[in-house]
């Protein structure tokens, strides 16, 4: 049988494998489809030691999974709103840090640093969600906005602070 989610062990298996990265910048947001995107980073320095640019292309699907991949997929024409959003506030900045937030689903990936810091969360349990927040977590724009359900715990919305 194929595995079709993430489990905590698997998301912190990836998250250490994901800090390699760290240290790159974003140089651009791709969305593959309405839950997939792509973060294309580069290396700083722009080359590794062999002399050629070193790019790792970061795959991030809302509810289902994240990791590396060196397969280049068709990217949409034309990028939604969500996706210029996080190219406007993440695009150039240097990936900080990649950890996820006690065993949970959720993976924080910091973009920059102090005041200048934003952040990426990802959203790994139910249908999932990606949000981008500032250096304070109040949340500048979500993938998907949901209502606050008796049940639930918290509700994120924007310009909300991400609890």
């Amino acid at each position: 049988m194929v595995k079709v989610r993430m489990n905590t062990a698997d998301v912190a298996a990836q998250v250490k494998c994901l800090r390699r990265l760290i240290g790159m910048r974003c140089s651009n947001v791709y969305d593959l489809s309405p839950k997939t995107y792509v973060f294309k980073l580069m290396n700083s320095s722009g080359m590794t030691e062999s002399g050629e640019s070193e790019k790792v292309l970061l795959l991030m699907e809302s509810g289902v999974r994240l990791h590396t991949t060196a397969y280049v997929r068709d990217k949409s024409n034309t990028p939604s709103g969500f996706t210029l959003k996080l190219r406007k506030h993440i695009r150039t900045r240097r990936l900080e840090d990649v950890r996820q937030l006690g065993y949970d689903r959720i993976i924080l990936f910091q973009f920059g640093l102090g005041a200048n810091a934003h952040y990426i969360i990802l959203e790994l349990y139910a249908q999932g969600n990606i949000l981008l927040t500032d250096s304070e977590f109040m949340v500048l724009t979500l993938l998907r906005s949901h209502r606050l359900v008796v049940h639930e715990l918290c509700s994120s919305g924007v310009l909300q602070e991400y609890t």
